[in-house]
């Protein structure tokens, strides 16, 4: 049976443009659909890429990179901790950019991208896919043997096609940015402040770009909508009255504000069925302790193409041969899923104010332990390795606390 093409990818955030690089390089068939004139314009992120996740999906030089090297982090009760790394630690990043430089390394005989597209109607049957797309004021319907939906946190194809319930607003995660432009070059520091001061129970990041600042803070949905305080008023106290960020972004003018959803619920399941692929967002690759997803979105867009490319080889597409894609990406990245969400619920949950979560928690007590939590933030250390590293002082913390009643 004849298709338009092997794989329709829905989304060119970086799990789409992964899939599709890799699906390209195997010489398979695909369309890469993106609603935007430019991938990645309507993405607020802070834009950190680790520099392990630049190494291992070899991504190019991007325009404008911001090179880090040092984490700064603010916790409940605690002084400014800055923490500087010998190498570089990644870089941050505009959405658009990242977008163009991963589209540049698809060759041109292999890249069929249409932009400015909108997703009106998906079916899918034991046959093919279908999609309907609307590019301007043309209609049409596309073919093809298998869905990868990297469209974002409430994915196109569940509007048509369920293969899981929504995500809740408990475990949805509400982020808003400034970006701040300055007249001079900012340094290389990724800053993180914590407690309920900064954010509705979630942190508050502070990334430089250039001469641009994206400053942001958010938490779950259901706590920024039972919270009192307006989620920009977070932001306008940090830039108001916390040192030494307030001094060092005086002066500096607000061009753009955005906001996101994004998953931190953790380790979701099904990402697959009836010939479709959850990917990214789409498939709650996100970290629940730091909101970071670029690097976690690559490894499942990544998964998803290998699934692909098994599936086309073997003229297989039944549910059970789609399992492998879910199999792959939580062998990859399941446990940071996993424990990030556990150490979300225990480090950064409601009512711990200035006396609990963080700075209770015996997590931060030793110069050592702040290193490894922000080796976790950075992308150098995997979450269970954070907590297997500070499991021993955190235990001891514990029993003299329990001593002390």
């Amino acid at each position: 049976m004849p298709y338009d093409t092997d794989v329709i990818v829905i989304g060119a955030g970086p799990a789409g443009l992964i899939a599709s690089q890799t699906l390209a390089s195997s010489n398979i068939a695909y369309t890469l659909i993106e609603r935007s004139n430019e991938p990645g314009c309507d993405k607020p992120c802070g834009g950190f890429i680790p520099a392990s996740t630049i190494k291992r999906f070899e991504i190019p030089a991007v325009e404008g990179q911001h090179e880090i090297d040092t984490a700064r982090m603010k916790f409940p009760r605690r002084d400014l901790v800055s923490i500087q790394f010998e190498e570089m630690l990644g870089v941050n990043v505009s959405r658009p950019a990242l977008g163009k430089a991963l589209l540049s390394k698809i060759p041109d005989q292999h890249k069929t991208t249409l932009l400015g597209t909108t997703v009106t109607k998906m079916e899918t049957s034991n046959e093919m896919c279908r999609v309907w797309i609307q590019q301007g004021e043309d209609e049409r319907v596309l073919t093809a043997q298998l869905i990868i939906d990297a469209s974002g946190a409430n994915p196109v194809s569940q509007r048509f096609v369920t293969l899981r319930k929504r995500i809740p607003n408990t475990g949805m995660g509400y982020g808003l940015q400034y970006h701040i432009e300055m007249e001079r070059e900012l340094g290389g520091s990724n800053a993180f402040l914590y407690g309920n001061k900064y954010s509705p129970s979630g942190y508050c990041w502070i990334f430089p770009r250039g001469r641009i600042a994206i400053v942001g803070t958010g938490g779950l949905v259901s706590r920024v909508r039972e919270n009192d305080r307006r989620t920009h008023e977070y932001l306008d106290y940090v830039l108001a009255e916390v040192e030494p960020f307030n001094n060092e972004l005086d002066g500096g003018t607000i061009i753009k504000k955005d906001s996101a959803l994004m998953p931190l619920c953790g380790i979701i399941r099904p990402s697959f069925g009836k010939r479709i692929m959850l990917a990214g967002d789409a498939a709650g690759h996100c970290s629940p302790i730091s909101g970071e997803g670029i690097h976690y979105s690559m490894a499942g867009g990544y998964a998803a193409a290998m699934t692909a490319i098994q599936c086309i080889k073997g003229s297989n597409f039944s549910d059970d041969m789609l399992s492998s894609y879910e199999k792959r990406w939580t062998k990859d990245i399941g446990s940071d899923l996993k424990w990030g969400l556990w150490l979300q619920r225990k480090l950064m949950r409601p009512g711990a104010g200035e006396n609990g979560g963080w700075s209770s928690s015996g997590f931060i007590d030793s110069e050592k332990s702040q290193t490894t939590i922000a080796e976790m933030l950075m992308g150098v250390r995997s979450v269970r390795s954070a907590i297997l590293s500070i499991a021993p002082g955190y235990l001891r913390s514990k029993i003299g606390r329990s001593w002390k009643k």
